[in-house]
């Protein structure tokens, strides 16, 4: 089970790799193209969750089970209105 599991992440890594041709490329440089690319996407999904708070509460709980449902405190607390005490 576990082989299976791990030709078909290598396979998808493959295809990864052929589809951004970064296959030509030294290690190093394979290293840096994949952080940049994992850095992009990080950034897109704390955006989302930071600025698309109920889409992305309705995604996630989309994915959730059924009987679970999933309270993000953190989304509500950012849109509360501050008051700094200034007349």
């Amino acid at each position: 089970m576990l082989s299976s599991i791990k030709k078909s992440i290598s396979s998808v890594y493959l295809l990864y790799e052929l589809n951004t041709c970064i296959y030509m490329l030294d290690p190093w440089e394979k290293k840096f193209i994949n952080g940049v690319i994992f850095s992009i996407l990080a950034l897109l999904v704390f955006s989302s969750y930071v600025y698309l708070p109920s889409y992305t509460r309705k995604l996630i709980n989309a994915f959730m089970p059924t009987g679970s449902e999933l309270t993000l405190d953190l989304m509500d607390h950012h849109q509360q209105p501050v008051d700094y005490g200034v007349n």
